[in-house]
């Protein structure tokens, strides 16, 4: 394994996320691990708050990537399948685990974590980094999502504490990290695609500033969501809010 991991614990932290870019800025090197008890500040993609309350796994590792900056957007696909299969032995076989693009874990349909990628460039000499926050609802979930939302311990997954879930997820990130290193995406996209749901379904994408409805027609080289519009055009999408037909419109937190 190429990347050591040191861990810290604390009991309670603005954000993990932002602890760790902290650390990036004055030197630290990759590997670095935080994880907290509570996060008074925990965040979400496009600035969303995460909603932290004990007993849910709030963890974030920092990394310095060999491979170009470009490319770090895939990360979240490691990421995904690294939690799917640390989670996947815990679960009671009936229940369904599949990835939703780009980077959510759904149990039964409903999500079960969140994965958030901040990156800084290289500059004035100074190294670039990567700081790679998740969050896993062990024993609770927020009401009142846009998207049916759940927790293991309401999946009927066997009990585990938040330190021994980020020790399985660590042990399952490490050696998918060093294939990524080693060959990019392409080392990833099979383990992606054999939990994905959605793909050849009509869905919808929200954006910053518009929706769109279409056909998930199949993944793009460098994990882009290639989407069929009604015209016969088809639109690479980066990143938006993947939604489902029937999936609640309550938005009242995300």
């Amino acid at each position: 394994m190429s990347l050591a991991f040191r861990v810290e614990e604390t009991p309670e932290i603005d954000s993990t996320n932002e602890a760790c870019r902290r650390r990036a800025l004055r030197g630290e090197p990759a590997g670095l691990v935080i994880r907290a008890d509570l996060q008074t500040k925990g965040r979400g993609r496009r600035g969303r708050g995460w909603v932290s309350p004990p007993g849910n796994l709030y963890t974030s590792i920092l990394l310095r990537p060999l491979r170009p900056m470009a490319e770090v957007a895939t990360l979240g696909f490691v990421a995904v399948v690294a939690l799917g299969d640390a989670i996947a032995p815990l679960l009671p076989p009936a229940v369904a685990l599949r990835h939703k693009w780009p980077n959510d874990l759904l149990l039964d349909g409903a999500k079960v974590s969140g994965i958030l990628l901040e990156t800084q460039g290289a500059e004035q000499g100074a190294e670039g980094f990567v700081v790679l926050g998740m969050g896993v609802n062990i024993v609770s979930h927020p009401s009142g999502t846009p998207y049916p939302v759940t927790d293991l311990q309401e999946a009927g997954a066997a009990p585990i504490g938040p330190r021994t879930l980020l020790d399985r997820l660590l042990a399952a990130f490490a050696p998918l990290y060093d294939a990524w290193e080693a060959s990019g995406f392409a080392a990833i996209e099979p383990l992606w695609r054999r939990r994905a749901l959605g793909i050849g379904q009509s869905i919808e994408i929200r954006l910053q500033d518009t929706a769109l409805q279409g056909v998930f027609r199949d993944l793009d080289r460098d994990g882009a969501l290639r989407l069929a519009l009604a015209d016969g055009s088809e639109r690479r999408i980066s990143a938006g809010d993947v939604y489902f037909s029937g999936q609640s419109e309550s938005r009242d937190r995300s």
